[in-house]
């Protein structure tokens, strides 16, 4: 059952009484609007279909972003979620002033900011999704078209809510396993909803095309080749291990409109961590897969880790570019490298080590892309052996680098057409050495993958990146830090402190003539474990983590 709770107008409840009724009207969320959104607004998951997450902007600007103020804030109703204790990690969508936002149990929030001094909750649809179901939650938002809100349930359902009222349209199972989770925003196009499950479960991984008129199936997309299909050969051919090789999608991809493509990353193959369960290269997972947005082919694929070891899934952001009139994807690994390919054919072009320190493997082959171990006749049957031997089966050292959340995790990056550079948030350290905790990084990529810029943190960089014609990198860090920095240097120039965990990007609007940036944070199990939150220099396994009591905030600011 799903519940739509309205709070502004007669019968507001309680809570809300005096608040002013709400005023802001959003219009039609059309494709052509998707193609070539407005500045003042953030109509889809990545601002742009392209995955690059750059704000023309620019009433903000890099010589009064030290003027940059607290205007409001609002907060949402928290409630305790299975496992991670529930966080923030969507991003909030804007049309003429409203935003559409999900919290971390997947509700879906109306919030009227259009009259730029205060936020109010218009309403909110819950999916009443059991608690229990699922595993890793934090849903990351919705999906804007028509009239209409497309969020996914953390058990499947994808659910599309009247914007204008709140009330749920209509709502589609899509759930084909139990232990199937979704976390991700789904990605509107003209006429259909691409969406999929996220993967640690044990469940075969897919992508789904959906109709964005009743949300039946259009095609199916299966991210674990099955036998008989192309890649299934890399998988074991005497067991039906696929049927648990997880390579679910986690977060959301990006779309060539002129090639109606979509470029979307996987995960890791499960069993996690055990390539002597699944030897081969277990397509298609650790990968990019770009796939034909009207057929749901597969035109090409290419796989960062094969045969994956060390939880090195490749969910992250896939930006498209154009370099001297070449289409390209950049892609920041978790793995610890940046890849550049060719985004017509996956051609590889190059990839750089972004992180301090990979212990992994010893460097990719300048001509494939493949780490230098990769032994391709092992492809289809075979456990490759990195720099330190594989995971299971043989003695090994405990340690890896990158750490096991990364290097760049799933939080979204961003590519500044005004400088021409990328930008990615991080994770600093290694896995399996004790207590210590992890720092980060901004790292700043130039259009062949090699940095130009990096900005050490003391805190790891869990909410993502975002870049602005004004010449301004935003991003924040776990223990609260909320900051920007000049595009081209990567100075620190404004830093405020939120008093909770930041893991969600920040996005930037405007409206009535003043532009906002707008960041979520919360309190949630994992970023307080990577963090010094509950005190600098000392262990997290010491606080009661366990019993830490969400909070959830939407903060916005504007110039002083």
């Amino acid at each position: 059952m799903r519940t739509s709770v309205k709070f502004a107008g007669v019968g507001a409840l309680v809570l809300l009484a005096g608040t002013a009724l709400s005023t802001g009207a959003s219009a039609q969320v059309t494709y052509e609007r998707l193609l070539n959104p407005e500045p003042e607004n953030w109509l889809t998951h990545n601002l742009t279909y392209d995955g690059n997450r750059y704000s023309l902007l620019d009433q903000i600007n890099k010589d009064n972003v030290s003027e940059l103020d607290y205007a409001f804030s609002i907060a949402l109703i928290p409630r305790i979620v299975d496992f991670i204790g529930g966080g923030l990690q969507g991003t909030p969508l804007v049309d003429n002033g409203i935003l559409y936002f999900t919290d971390g149990a997947g509700a879906v929030y109306r919030i009227d900011a259009s009259q730029g001094d205060q936020a109010y909750i218009n309403w909110i649809m819950d999916p009443e999704t059991d608690p229990e179901v699922g595993g890793l939650v934090n849903n990351r938002g919705v999906a804007l078209l028509g009239d209409l809100a497309y969020s996914l349930s953390r058990d499947g359902y994808l659910i599309a809510t009247d914007t204008a009222t709140g009330e749920v349209v209509w709502d589609v199972a899509t759930q084909d396993d139990p232990d199937e989770y979704f976390t991700m925003a789904p990605l509107a196009l003209e006429d259909r909803i691409i969406m999929g499950p996220a993967g640690d479960a044990p469940m075969r991984g897919w992508m789904d095309a959906r109709s964005a008129e009743d949300g039946s199936q259009l095609w199916r997309f299966w991210t674990v080749a099955g036998p008989g299909e192309p890649g299934g050969e890399t998988w074991p051919a005497d067991s039906d291990i696929y049927l648990s090789g997880a390579s679910g999608l986690w977060t959301t991809g990006s779309y060539d409109p002129e090639t109606n493509l979509i470029y979307w990353g996987t995960a890791n193959p499960t069993p996690f961590g055990d390539p002597d369960l699944r030897p081969g290269d277990n397509l298609y997972s650790s990968a990019l897969v770009v796939i034909n947005a009207e057929s749901g082919a597969l035109e090409w694929y290419f796989q960062y880790t094969p045969n994956e070891q060390w939880d090195y899934d490749e969910i992250g952001s896939h930006q498209l570019v154009d370099v001297d009139g070449q289409k390209r994807v950049l892609h920041y690994g978790r793995n610890g490298f940046t890849y550049v390919l060719d985004a017509t054919d996956g051609t590889f072009i190059n990839g750089v080590q972004y992180v301090p320190e990979v212990t992994w493997t010893a460097g990719l082959d300048p001509k494939t892309g493949m780490p230098v171990e990769y032994d391709p006749a092992l492809r289809d049957n075979g456990i490759q052996r990195y720099a330190l031997g594989a995971f299971a089966g043989e003695t090994r050292v405990d340690a890896f680098c990158p750490n096991i959340q990364g290097g760049v995790n799933f939080q979204p990056t961003t590519y500044s057409h005004r400088t021409g550079l990328h930008y990615g948030s991080g994770i600093e350290g290694c896995a399996g050495v004790g207590s210590e905790l992890q720092t980060g990084a901004i790292i700043a990529t130039d259009g062949n993958g090699d940095v130009a810029q990096l900005h050490q943190t003391s805190n790891a960089t869990y909410g993502g990146t975002l870049s602005t014609a004004g010449g301004v990198v935003f991003s924040s860090t776990v223990d609260g830090d909320f900051f920007a920095m000049d595009d081209e240097t990567l100075e620190i120039l404004w830093q405020t402190n939120l008093g909770a965990p930041i893991e969600a990007p920040p996005i930037t609007f405007s409206t009535g003539g003043t532009q906002y940036v707008a960041v979520p944070a919360a309190t949630s199990l994992i970023t307080t474990a990577l963090s010094n939150y509950v005190g600098r220099g000392s262990d997290p396994n010491a606080a009661s983590l366990a019993n830490l009591q969400p909070t959830w905030t939407l903060f916005f600011f504007r110039l002083d």
